[in-house]
């Protein structure tokens, strides 16, 4: 008997013990009667569901989020708000340009393992998407293992039907999309979705939680992000063994946790990247200096090398968190020597050689030998480097060689006069 069901018992016992005129044995006998009418009603309704699904290759579940739905401080009307030059940035691709966010699809698997390959079936596909006014999740089941070309089928009428922009995932360039090139090629089709540009949030969330929490799993993030609990949710490494038990027995219930498990993953996955989109938009939304720093990089990797530029010199002037300041002088100091601001860039390097970076000295030290031909000045930061700093070997034997080789230089001019 599961905690809940325990929880509803102790509930209707409080109700019914309440009641005033009858005995304590009348109450018991009441209390008896209703959990087996209850218990009734739900083998009815697990037979009713075993009889629908019972030969069907494929089972369709729906579910349905008003526009209105708020996680944390997200609601998701707040992607009406969105341009396509922000998903731009935060993917990396111009592809998303004037592509409309609204006509997004959130994609999602469960599978029966997690290696890939051909040994690897994707049972359940889930897909998140607007329309009407509302965030719907459809999320197919393969019901029959030998029917997976039929199963195939019914995910490409249901992606003919639609109009989508984009496709969204999490992790999916990696696994899912692989994982689901492999299927077709089975059956000697093509995936659809491999037309349209595709969104792996996977990595830039990665980029921008990775200076704020140690994890960036999808349902973490949603939860400490967005207060999307995943306290009944199960684990992800028994859905295998829970989806062949269901084929084996028949029981839809065995496999409901996971559609759950998928729906809640599509609707946080919207919610996240809506939240990432407006950090990029505007920094003031962000709760934390690691991810104003995690937006610059994606500033910077998307070319925007002004905006970059000035959120670093925001956190070298503003942050209180060390790392984030040495950080943000170094990737501030990569720009300026990537625009040929050389002055500029070795005066940044010499404050973060204050942070004890091996790459302040590395840089101070070729700056000296070929921008200003000081290779005493040169030399003396190689020196410091070697002696202050905790050197990887290939670090230290790098350090080394450049020792000697700016060595062999004075020796060299020397002998000349």
């Amino acid at each position: 008997m599961s905690d809940k069901t325990d929880k509803n018992i102790k509930k209707t016992w409080d109700s019914i013990k309440s009641e005033k005129g009858s005995s304590t044995k009348e109450k018991l006998e009441k209390l008896v009667n209703l959990n087996l009418k209850q218990d009734k009603i739900i083998k009815k309704k697990q037979t009713q569901i075993k009889e629908a699904f019972s030969g069907e290759p494929v089972i369709i579940r729906d579910f349905s989020y008003p526009i209105t739905s708020q996680f944390g401080k997200i609601e998701l009307s707040q992607w009406f708000t969105i341009s396509s030059k922000s998903v731009a940035i935060i993917s990396g691709d111009n592809d998303f340009l004037n592509l409309d966010p609204m006509k997004f699809l959130y994609f999602d698997t469960e599978t029966t393992g997690i290696s890939g390959g051909t040994g690897t079936i994707p049972f359940m596909l889930g897909f998140g998407f607007f329309e009407n006014d509302s965030f719907k999740i459809r999320i197919f089941v393969l019901n029959d293992l030998y029917r997976e070309e039929k199963f195939l089928e019914e995910i490409d009428e249901f992606l003919e039907s639609h109009n989508f922009s984009a496709t969204v995932t999490y992790n999916g360039k990696c696994f899912d999309f692989p994982l689901m090139e492999t299927r077709y090629i089975l059956y000697r089709k093509r995936f659809s979705l491999l037309k349209i540009p595709h969104l792996d949030f996977l990595f830039p969330a990665r980029t921008i939680w990775k200076n704020t929490f140690e994890s960036r799993k999808l349902g973490y993030l949603g939860d400490v992000l967005l207060g999307i609990s995943r306290d009944e949710d199960i684990d992800g490494s028994q859905i295998p063994a829970l989806y062949f038990n269901y084929l084996r027995n028949n029981r839809f219930f065995l496999i409901e946790k996971v559609i759950g498990h998928n729906a809640l993953d599509l609707v946080g996955l919207s919610s996240l990247l809506l939240l990432g989109l407006r950090y990029v938009e505007d920094i003031s939304h962000t709760n934390d200096e690691g991810e104003i720093f995690g937006v610059a990089i994606l500033y910077e990797k998307y070319g925007d090398l002004e905006k970059a530029n000035k959120l670093y010199e925001v956190l070298k002037e503003s942050a209180s968190r060390k790392d984030i300041i040495s950080n943000s002088i170094k990737r501030l100091s990569a720009i300026k020597k990537k625009k040929k601001l050389y002055i500029e860039a070795a005066e940044l390097w010499k404050i973060l050689s204050n942070y004890s970076d091996h790459t302040a000295y590395k840089e101070l030290s070729i700056y000296y030998e070929h921008r200003e031909k000081n290779y005493f000045k040169a030399i003396e930061f190689v020196e410091r480097g070697l002696e202050k700093i905790d050197l990887t070997k290939t670090q230290r034997k790098d350090m080394e060689k450049r020792l000697k080789r700016l060595q062999r230089k004075i020796k060299a001019l020397e002998i000349e006069y």
